[in-house]
């Protein structure tokens, strides 16, 4: 049974489909991010719920509040030895770090590389592949 104030981060992928059409900008902006944080926070959750980790340094890391957290999460599934088999561990990586670049344009640029239209689009194609490996994994 969960605790019910227990947060699920999915929650944050279902706020992003509810700005898919949007055309207000700061709307497009936030279901950007909030795709990144739901297909981020659940890939750092499986990390830490199986205890996987590079060594005791990536451990502190991964456990910690620090925001190398999303760099490390995306070098364990990238170099674990448990994620090797075909590929699996460098697909989340290279989009968690694809997704993550479309999060810091969208919260911190001015302006952006690609039409907010086409970014969000994107964040949620590459949340889906995330989140769809994770499944996959267990």
């Amino acid at each position: 049974m969960k605790n019910q104030n227990e947060f699920e981060w999915l929650e944050f992928t279902d706020l992003g489909m509810e700005y898919l059409n949007e055309t207000n900008r700061a709307k497009q902006r936030t279901g950007i991010s909030r795709f990144y944080y739901g297909a981020f926070c659940s890939s750092r959750d499986f990390l830490n719920e199986n205890k996987t980790y590079l060594d005791e340094k990536s451990e502190k890391i991964m456990t910690s509040k620090n925001v190398d957290v999303h760099r490390e999460t995306s070098k364990i599934f990238k170099n674990h030895q448990k994620f090797k088999k075909e590929n699996k561990g460098k697909i989340i990586s290279k989009n968690l770090n694809k997704l993550r670049k479309m999060r810091n344009q969208a919260d911190y640029d001015k302006t952006t590389e690609k039409p907010l239209s086409k970014m969000i689009n994107e964040s949620k194609r590459i949340s889906d592949i995330i989140l769809d490996s994770l499944k996959n994994l267990n």
